[in-house]
């Protein structure tokens, strides 16, 4: 997969950091590939949406089992990569979309929704449940996961009622371990 140089990053958000969070693999989405890869049954023919992909490698590694796969972020820029990526891999399922995730229920309804390390900000927590709620109650699947850090524990805590499947596990990268927790959320009747 295609991945920006770090110098390149750098010198384009020189002022607003912040807005290159896109511009790596994170231990979370190496944690969902990893799940997709031990319960695939998930996404066998399944229409996949990924959300603030970044560099979308859940939903690139989803595009093996998937009937179709879209992969969106609000940066064009990794809709960029994702692009080459695809390309590269010869993966005919995929499409992309530079989205913001607050404007996804303007998306066509998939089966199954993947999130990867999307709640590191507790300010958008409220809108992201909105997001969730709105996929989960017009029946599609949602597949969170997330670090476990401390201040996404009440906006997990949130999610619960839905979860129908927890997965953990542990993800070496760049000689950190981080502890990854994965969550299938599906709409219950209260």
């Amino acid at each position: 997969m295609y991945v920006p140089q770090p110098a390149f990053i750098q010198q384009l958000y020189q002022t607003n950091k912040g807005d290159a969070y896109w511009a790596q693999v994170w231990p979370a989405s190496i944690g969902l590939c990893r799940f997709l890869n031990e319960y695939p049954e998930y996404i066998v023919d399944r229409k996949v949406l990924e959300l603030a992909a970044g560099l979308g490698l859940p939903g690139l590694f989803a595009a093996r089992w998937a009937l179709q796969v879209t992969i969106t972020d609000k940066e064009p820029l990794a809709e960029a990569f994702v692009t080459a990526s695809a390309a590269h891999l010869q993966l005919s399922n995929v499409t992309t979309a530079a989205l913001n995730w607050t404007e996804a229920s303007k998306m066509q309804l998939p089966d199954v929704i993947l999130l990867s390390d999307v709640n590191y900000e507790p300010a958008v927590f409220e809108e992201l449940q909105k997001v969730i709620e709105y996929f989960l109650v017009n029946h599609t699947t949602v597949i969170i996961s997330t670090p476990q850090r401390l201040v996404a524990k009440p906006f997990v805590i949130s999610l619960l009622p839905h979860c129908s499947f927890q997965w953990s596990d542990t993800v070496l990268l760049n000689n950190t371990e981080t502890g990854v927790s994965i969550f299938v959320l599906q709409y219950k009747e209260n």
